[in-house]
């Protein structure tokens, strides 16, 4: 009876006992901290990961998640510089890096209620701020590196205030509203119309120049041909004038022989009445008489 009982105090001492080492000891895993508070207060803030201890019953632990974590804002309507409207998608990363804080500022201790409350609306006035600086253009262009840093600087300063560092801010996208897209598209249009009207133009005046600088182009080479033309012509028709007069001065009566010849081929088919005595017709009357007249080395032939 008396070993039972010992038994039985030996078995719960060492229950309690486990208990109490159970209730003593905790594990940091990576990508996480863990705060010990006590009495309503922390007294330290574990951020590496190991084996820790702590006072069973009275301490407890607070588990503060340590990897990075990503907000995205829902799509918000933000006014440009000039009074237009656009839709703008943004979200930022962040990392609780301060526990300590995090758990004195955030009572509930989780990283979405930070977000919904303290860290969104900032967001949202951050954007708009940066946005109602700007015109439209400027986050198409390479200005828009400099408006996300300058959104990551206005909201970092409330972000630490809660133990939270802001790693990046990020603007995915910007879009035109309905009604600015339809204008912004009849702009572009009447632009488009406007350049393709001026290109048309530039067309026309160079259509026009090219073929005034051809027709001046023909006329100077017309010119020129026609020139060298009669300059030819009149070299040519000068030299046969020399060599007619040259023949006509080597054989005369020959010469007269041959233009009677080519008289009476101009004429042989043309109904005409002339009388046979005629001088025209003398090659005609006596051929042999007047075969003297073909060349002046020639003598006529002995009847």
């Amino acid at each position: 009876m008396i070993n039972r009982s010992v038994f039985y105090i030996i078995s719960c001492c060492i229950l309690v006992t486990v208990v109490v080492l159970w209730m003593s000891v905790f594990i940091v895993y990576p990508r996480q901290q863990i705060a010990v508070k006590r009495l309503g207060q922390i007294v330290r803030v574990e951020p590496e990961p190991g084996i820790y201890c702590k006072l069973p019953f009275i301490d407890q632990t607070i588990i503060v998640d340590d990897r990075l974590r990503r907000y995205d804002l829902p799509t918000k309507t933000v006014q440009v510089r000039g009074g237009a409207f656009y839709e703008v998608d943004a979200f930022f990363i962040y990392r609780i890096t301060n526990a300590r804080l995090f758990l004195q500022k955030v009572s509930s201790g989780l990283p979405s209620t930070a977000e919904q409350i303290n860290l969104a609306p900032r967001f949202d006035d951050a954007l708009r701020a940066v946005y109602g600086q700007r015109e439209f253009s400027a986050a198409l262009s390479s200005a828009r590196s400099d408006m996300m840093q300058e959104v990551q600087r206005q909201i970092s300063s409330d972000a630490k205030s809660l133990g939270i560092t802001i790693i990046d801010v990020r603007i995915r996208k910007t879009d035109l509203t309905q009604a600015v897209s339809q204008r912004t598209f009849e702009r572009m249009q009447q632009e488009r119309y406007a350049v393709a009207e001026q290109l048309r133009a530039r067309g026309v005046e160079e259509k026009d120049r090219i073929i005034a600088e051809a027709s001046r182009e023909y006329e100077e080479i017309v010119a020129v041909a026609t020139r060298d033309s009669a300059i030819l012509r009149g070299e040519g028709e000068a030299e046969r004038i020399r060599i007619l007069r040259d023949a006509v001065a080597a054989n005369p009566e020959f010469y007269t022989f041959w233009r009677s010849m080519d008289a009476y081929k101009k004429v042989k088919d043309v109904p005409m009445i002339f009388s046979p005595d005629l001088f025209f017709f003398k090659y005609l009357r006596s051929p042999e008489k007047n075969g003297r007249y073909l060349s002046r080395s020639e003598t006529p032939p002995n009847k």
